[in-house]
């Protein structure tokens, strides 16, 4: 059996929000192109099959859990995996629900 390391609250709360980012279809769709590199919003959206305000607000639910994170060039907004260990999570979560 594992040790688990008792957390803070505010770590608890921190952790939560990993989990509510991670508990969404389009934005586990978000974290599997982003699998492939770095790409635009505007990208996103069209590969997600999701409105460009809409796929701003769940990258921005993204960016505040520390999943993503974004470069500027101009007027384009580019997202990334802030750690490799986000697809990690990922592949975990998908191996525990099948």
């Amino acid at each position: 059996m594992l040790e688990i390391q008792v957390s803070s609250e505010t770590d608890r709360q921190r952790f939560a929000a990993v989990g509510r980012a991670l508990a969404d279809p389009k934005r586990l769709c978000v974290l599997e192109s982003l699998a492939a590199g770095e790409m635009s919003v505007s990208d996103l959206a069209t590969r997600v099959a999701c409105q460009v305000p809409n796929m701003s607000q769940h990258l921005a639910v993204l960016r505040s859990a520390g999943l993503v994170t974004t470069r500027r060039v101009g007027n384009s907004i580019y997202y990334r995996l802030a750690d490799q260990r986000v697809l990690e999570a990922y592949q975990l979560i998908r191996s525990i629900a099948r």
